[in-house]
């Protein structure tokens, strides 16, 4: 049987888009699927750099000039660049992932004429409240004219995702497909209560996640709950200063930042809750993971979170920027140990019948084919 040909472009490949594509990477048939990848290495982070070296029958293809800014010169030599790698493949498919290689490999898939190219934002940045309405338009308008003449499906990771775009009439119904990120089941899961209140955070420390919102909700309680023991898991442009701030307010008995981990399961699996400040989200992976392992979650009421959080289910929604929100619902989960536990039992039954890697790879396996 002859082989699909199935490349990939990314130019980000840090935190849930790389955890993304590696796992497609790693599951893809290989007898099936001849398999390329066209990224940069200006956003990869150390997993991606090790999976290279890993992946068994998976050819990797570098445009160092493919970055996130609009640079016209870089993103006409990437353009080039991506161009040839087409022509030499010769893919049946293309697919996607976040804005700019969506723009350049979706508009050099077209110049080469290949008929089926898929797109994944994972997250749009529309969706962020702090970019003017000026941009917002702008991007609206370009993630318009690309759905509509440059690809076959838009595959959106969360429902709340495909929302944003059909109400911002960047596609129709038709043009929209979403399929849910996925992880394996956990070995085990127990319910547990710590010594202390164990609180993490898995997230990058930039713009998008938030990071300040929860330092500074953890920052308002720790007095009061001095059991509080909130871990921190990532870096980012805002982690020095985080880390700096900490340490002249002697917070650094309840606050630990972490840093980068590329498994951090050990630590979500002893957590009592998990909190996510982000402002925007396509549909964030470590919540999912969080879901898996039993831990209930904190999150800000935004796209994607409140797939995964159910109210009074499998955690609490709170306002974004409402800083008042969050710690009370924060203090609800301190002070009622039984209802943290219900929430813990519901979490990992709600990831039993969402979002498994099975489904997901069904899922993609039944598209590309």
């Amino acid at each position: 049987m002859k082989k699909i040909k199935l490349v990939y472009v990314c130019e980000c490949l840090g935190g849930g888009v790389r955890k993304h594509l590696v796992d497609l990477l790693n599951h893809l048939d290989k007898q099936k699927y001849e398999i390329h990848v066209i990224y940069s290495e200006n956003r990869m982070d150390a997993v991606f750099a090790q999976s290279i070296t890993r992946l068994d029958k998976v050819s990797f293809h570098i445009v160092p000039q493919m970055e996130r800014e609009i640079n016209i010169a870089k993103d006409f030599v990437s353009f080039k660049k991506i161009v040839k790698l087409f022509k030499k493949i010769g893919p049946d498919v293309v697919h996607c992932h976040s804005s700019k290689a969506g723009v350049l490999g979706r508009v050099a898939s077209r110049y080469c004429g290949i008929d089926t190219v898929y797109y994944t934002p994972h997250g749009y940045i529309i969706q962020n409240p702090k970019i003017s309405n000026k941009k917002r338009r702008l991007f609206s308008l370009i993630e318009k004219v690309l759905a509509k003449q440059f690809t076959t499906k838009v595959i959106h990771v969360s429902k709340g995702e495909e929302e944003v775009a059909l109400k911002n009439n960047i596609l129709n119904k038709e043009k929209s497909l979403v399929i849910y990120n996925g992880m394996d089941i956990p070995q085990t899961k127990e319910n547990k209560i710590n010594e202390n209140f164990n609180i993490i955070t898995v997230a990058r420390m930039d713009e998008q996640k938030n990071p300040w919102e929860a330092i500074k909700i953890i920052e308002a309680l720790v007095k009061k709950y001095p059991k509080i023991k909130y871990t921190y898991v990532g870096d980012g442009e805002y982690y020095q200063e985080i880390f700096d701030y900490i340490k002249d307010n002697g917070l650094d008995r309840n606050i630990k930042l972490q840093g980068f981990m590329d498994n951090p399961i050990n630590l979500l699996e002893k957590a009592d809750l998990f909190l996510l400040t982000s402002l925007y989200e396509g549909l964030p992976y470590a919540l999912i993971e969080s879901l898996a392992c039993g831990v209930p979650l904190l999150a800000t009421d935004v796209t994607g979170n409140n797939e995964l959080v159910i109210n009074n289910l499998n955690g609490f929604l709170y306002k974004q920027s409402d800083l008042e929100d969050g710690r009370y619902k924060l203090e609800l989960l301190i002070n009622n140990k039984e209802q943290l536990l219900k929430m813990s039992d519901n979490a990992f039954q709600y990831f039993l019948s969402h979002f498994t890697f099975d489904k997901m790879m069904k899922s993609y396996d039944d598209l590309y084919t």
